[in-house]
């Protein structure tokens, strides 16, 4: 690993989801990919941090499932320093 510091470039999105439906794990900032879902809007990372990471989430349109809307940060771009 030849670089310390992640820089992501992030786009927010804000969906509408079953109560309770929300899976996350955490992760080494390092293993980040392009494509990955986060919680928080963290756009600089050190390599050896831990995020949570969105892996499920379920939102059905039918249904009385409580619902609750929650923003979520999605990876378009990882620059590597």
């Amino acid at each position: 690993m030849h670089y310390s510091t992640l820089e992501l470039k992030l786009e927010r999105e804000r969906i509408v989801i079953d109560k309770g439906s929300l899976k996350t794990k955490r992760k080494f900032a390092f293993l980040l990919e392009e494509g990955d879902v986060l919680l928080r809007n963290r756009d600089k990372l050190q390599v050896h941090e831990e995020v949570e990471v969105v892996v499920h989430y379920t939102s059905t349109q039918e249904g009385k499932r409580p619902k609750e809307t929650v923003e979520i940060y999605r990876i378009v771009e990882i620059v590597r320093r």
